[in-house]
C-alpha cells in the first residue's frame, strides 16, 4: 500500500499493523501469528493506553480489530530473524504499486532458501 506524506516510522508501522489485520481478517483466517521486528510497536499493543496522539490512535484502532480476533497473537522477533521479511520490505519499494504475488519472485528465492536453510 501506497501512503502519501511522511509520517514518522512508528506511525507508519502501526498503520502498516492495523492494515494487514484487516486483510488478514478479510481472507477469513482465523489462527494468525504476526511477527514484528519493531519492539515499541509490540509493546504498545500489549501495554499502551490511548494518549491521543495518531500513533495512539491507530494503536487503538488495531486492539480493537484485534479484539473481533481472539487467535491473532502479535509478537516481536529480531531483525536478524526475520531477514526475509526485511528483505521483502525493502525490495517492495521498487514497486510504484500496490500488488498481489502469487507466485515467488525470482529476487527473492535466494532469500527464501538460505531461510530455509
Amino acid at each position: 500500500m501506497h501512503l502519501e506524506g511522511s509520517p514518522p516510522p512508528m506511525e507508519a508501522e502501526a498503520h502498516a499493523l492495523k492494515v494487514a489485520i484487516l486483510w488478514l481478517g478479510e481472507l477469513g483466517l482465523s489462527n494468525v501469528d504476526i511477527e514484528l521486528d519493531c519492539l515499541l510497536l509490540v509493546e504498545a499493543i500489549n501495554n499502551r493506553l490511548s494518549d491521543g496522539t495518531e500513533f495512539g490512535v491507530i494503536i487503538d484502532e488495531c486492539k480493537t480489530l484485534l479484539a473481533n480476533y481472539p487467535n491473532f497473537m502479535i509478537s516481536f522477533i529480531r531483525r536478524q530473524a526475520n531477514f526475509v521479511a526485511h528483505t521483502l520490505a525493502r525490495t517492495s519499494r521498487s514497486y510504484a504499486s500496490h500488488q498481489t504475488f502469487e507466485l515467488i519472485l525470482s529476487c527473492i528465492i535466494p532469500t527464501l532458501l538460505n531461510e530455509i536453510i
